[in-house]
């Protein structure tokens, strides 16, 4: 039996190689905050929280506000036998998700270490080896989307995820020029970051049709559900929600009113990776498609989301790709890249990954 030592929390700025402009805003570092949870016996388990202010609410003070208050709680505490009512603990709360998702995940990979598991065998076991993650381009103008999208496709990248939303006009000229230059053998998503009013949406959305646009993410504000349904009905291409799908509740009101044909699952939205699987689950019971993405986070999330892609072959859409724009990664170990956009699990006990320094 392994009782929990230590808890240690830190931020960090995580500097990207150059800035990452969507609809929504432009990054040119995260500031992420991490969670390291040692047992007795010096295992360690890793979590870490992003928080998605614009769209949960969440900064990372309160991030790692929430972190701290638990620590009373872990520490003494024995896993597993302790382990369900920590995650109850965690999960009566209604904020905090990027909080929650780092707390559950540390302590679900130390579970793993101790038991001498993978992560993704921990949760269930794997149904495929390895991924295809899509590569995202950020909003920019019409020719630098080009240069970076071709050197994407010169590095192995099957599928682009293209930032749109800052103009229906401008948004449709960037899409063309992308097939003018690359034709039709790598696959497009776009992602409007709710930058298109309901009428802007379907304006463009009829003329990307003949583009052969794989999905259109989150075209119109959150706010906008009837909207989106009607959207959804007036279009060939399938429509996704990302900041319309926070967690179990808006999916659950998403497929009720049949607003959309896919969900993008975020560990830093829903909570934690054990929400993920309920909320992939009941999208697979009602026909709805699932793409697993993320924000500007490390191979630690990296790591859990694409073990709970691989354990889930109904999340079809991958969107992890956000450590290549990482200038100095501050984690050793966890996913590999290979080829393009082939994502490797490490195979390793838990996620198989570490902290630097820590």
């Amino acid at each position: 039996m392994e009782r929990i030592s230590s808890v240690r929390i830190l931020a960090k700025d995580i500097r990207l190689k150059k800035p990452f402009r969507t609809a929504l805003r432009e990054e040119k570092e995260a500031k992420n905050a991490f969670i390291i949870i040692e047992a007795s016996g010096g295992l360690k388990g890793f979590g870490e929280a992003a928080p998605l202010r614009e769209v949960t609410g969440e900064n990372l003070a309160g991030c790692i506000g929430f972190l701290n208050s638990l620590r009373d709680d872990l520490i003494g505490a024995e896993i597993p036998n302790d382990l369900n009512k920590l995650l109850r603990r965690i999960h009566g709360f209604r904020g905090f998700p990027a909080g929650r998702a780092a707390v559950e995940t540390a302590l679900l990979d130390l579970y793993a270490r101790i038991v001498g598991l993978s992560f993704a065998d921990l949760l269930g076991g794997r149904v495929r080896e390895s991924l295809e993650t899509d590569y995202t381009v950020s909003l920019q103008p019409v020719e630098d989307v080009v240069k970076e999208a071709l050197e994407a496709a010169d590095k192995g990248f099957r599928i682009l995820k293209v930032k749109l939303g800052d103009d229906p006009r401008r948004d449709l000229e960037r899409v063309k020029a992308l097939r003018d230059n690359l034709g039709y053998d790598v696959g497009i998503r776009v992602d409007a970051n709710q930058g298109w009013s309901p009428k802007q949406a379907i304006w463009i959305s009829k003329r990307l049709e003949r583009f052969e646009v794989e999905l259109i993410e989150q075209p119109i504000p959150y706010w906008c559900l009837d909207e989106l349904r009607m959207l959804r009905e007036s279009v060939e291409i399938p429509i996704a929600a990302d900041e319309s799908a926070k967690d179990l509740r808006d999916v659950l009101r998403l497929i009720r009113i049949g607003a959309v044909d896919v969900v993008n699952i975020k560990l830093m939205k829903c909570g934690g990776p054990l929400n993920a699987l309920r909320i992939s689950d009941l999208c697979e019971e009602a026909g709805v498609r699932c793409m697993i993405g993320c924000g500007l986070e490390t191979r630690i999330s990296i790591t859990t989301a694409a073990s709970i892609a691989c354990i889930r072959d109904s999340i079809s859409f991958i969107d992890l790709d956000s450590p290549l724009f990482i200038d100095e990664e501050p984690v050793i170990g966890g996913i590999a890249y290979r080829g393009g956009g082939t994502i490797e699990l490490p195979r390793g006990d838990g996620l198989g990954v570490e902290l630097a320094g820590y």
